[in-house]
């Protein structure tokens, strides 16, 4: 992306393209692609043989990404809930089974 001159006002005025091409990757990253799947999905756009197909292809890839992360985060959650569920609140920190818990080596917080 070439940098155009400087204004008189110290700014940059970049064109319609280039507006058109960061709004792109600003919508992209919200959905989730890193910067390297925007550039494969820019690279799709403008290639001879890029298909729709293959953008959809990235996006079910992605809603399964999120949906995985959904899942480890629900988990995470349970785990927490349960946690959360053995701490009689009042006692000294030390004795808190919370920290004994996440002391322990095997994954009892997260079973």
């Amino acid at each position: 992306m070439d940098r155009p001159e400087r204004r008189p006002s110290g700014y940059r005025q970049y064109g319609p393209d280039v507006v058109r091409r960061i709004r792109f990757i600003q919508h992209a990253k919200q959905l989730g692609f890193s910067l390297n799947e925007v550039l494969e999905l820019l690279s799709l756009r403008v290639a001879p043989d890029g298909t729709c197909a293959a953008v959809q292809t990235r996006a079910l890839s992605k809603i399964q990404d999120i949906d995985a992360k959904i899942a480890a985060l629900g988990g995470m959650r349970r785990a927490l809930l349960r946690l959360s569920e053995t701490c009689g609140g009042p006692g000294p920190a030390t004795e808190c089974p919370i920290l004994e818990a996440l002391d322990q080596e095997n994954d009892h917080a997260h079973a």
